[in-house]
């Protein structure tokens, strides 16, 4: 069996390797990363390959970069939002206790009853604690047989919520299948902790975790795939890199700006399913989409509507084109009334205008 020396209640990669793949990390985040989809910090969040930022370089112990892009390799989950994760949940691993006071455990805080899966007959009717022996918990078997989220990540023939490379390669099962895979992380995160003020924090520190970027790919033609113009309002900023009306900064501007007056009625552009709606950061409402909605096309398409004023539409509704599904506003980082709509195929955001019949 594989042993892993423990310091303070964390699983540590022994030394030696530890370096060596901290510094091959580095030199290959540094280097700009990898565009590969399954290390790819998700394109369609702007983050395109993924590249580590000066805060992210601050903020995250390298010791666990390795294993948040491995775990990215292996499941599809970004290794950016893996970190977000984990600094939400247990601080990088730093709480004294990892135990909380509904029962989740671990590094990352799983429920015994996720990381084994609901289907255990001690989970029926409960908050997800179960009933389980330290031995069940960590049981490959009973997790096959009940078809659960934990993984041996480090071949020791245990899966654990408390060993440090079990539990971010288990999150990053779990999240990867839940969505994060083929770019509904907003979606994942949702289903991995129910609750759109958790989603808004970990969608932002994991956009602060990597340089801003994005993957340039080819569009259809105008008028393709049914969408229609959500509101008749000029364009006021084209899709593309730009400086920042309010940051002065070069950025992608992810979509286009449609002008409109404050409380216009904002229409779904396309028949699907709303999967966020909810401020970008509560706490900070001046930042961001502001209040925003995505709603998901299916095929891989998903739509964004950005700086609402109010919203109507709610997570898991089904709206038709043309329901109204908030109203437009100037909330978030913005400088007067507009609609910030983007489209997104397959995690990496395009110009919305040729699906729109425009240039």
């Amino acid at each position: 069996m594989k042993k892993i020396l423990m310091l303070g209640g964390v699983a540590l990669i022994p030394i030696f390797l530890a370096a060596v793949l901290v510094i091959g990390l580095m030199m290959t985040i540094l280097m700009g990363g990898n565009n590969a989809s399954g290390n790819s910090a998700g394109g369609g969040f702007g983050w395109g390959p993924g590249s580590l930022s000066n805060f992210g370089e601050s903020d995250i112990p390298a010791q666990f970069l390795p294993i948040y892009q491995a775990a990215a390799e292996k499941y599809g989950t970004p290794w950016n939002v893996l970190a977000s994760v984990h600094r939400k949940e247990t601080s990088f691993s730093t709480h004294l206790t990892m135990i909380s006071g509904v029962g989740a455990e671990g590094h990352l805080q799983f429920m015994p009853c996720t990381f084994v899966e609901w289907n255990h007959p001690s989970c029926a009717g409960g908050v997800g604690k179960g009933d389980f022996t330290t031995a069940e918990k960590e049981s490959l078997s009973m997790i096959a047989k009940y078809g659960g989220y934990g993984v041996d990540a480090n071949g020791d023939g245990i899966a654990s919520m408390w060993d440090i490379e079990d539990a971010i390669f288990s999150a990053a099962n779990y999240l990867g299948k839940s969505g994060a895979a083929s770019g509904d992380i907003e979606g994942a995160l949702l289903k991995y902790n129910k609750d759109t003020s958790y989603v808004a924090e970990i969608m932002k520190y994991a956009t602060l975790y990597v340089e801003q970027g994005y993957n340039v790919i080819e569009v259809p033609q105008a008028g393709q795939n049914g969408f229609v113009r959500p509101i008749n309002g000029a364009v006021t900023s084209n899709f593309g890199m730009r400086t920042h009306p309010i940051t002065g900064k070069q950025k992608l501007h992810a979509g286009v700006d449609l002008g409109c007056y404050n409380g216009e009625p904002v229409p779904a552009s396309k028949a699907g399913k709303v999967i966020f709606s909810a401020w970008q950061d509560s706490s900070r409402p001046g930042v961001g989409y502001g209040q925003y909605i995505r709603i998901d096309h299916g095929g891989g398409y998903v739509t964004t509507y950005g700086h609402l004023s109010r919203l109507i539409a709610g997570v898991g509704d089904t709206v038709q084109a043309g329901s109204v599904i908030g109203e437009c506003g100037s909330t978030g980082g913005s400088t007067g009334p507009h609609l910030h709509f983007e489209i997104i195929i397959n995690g990496s955001p395009v110009d919305p205008m040729p699906f729109l019949g425009g240039k």
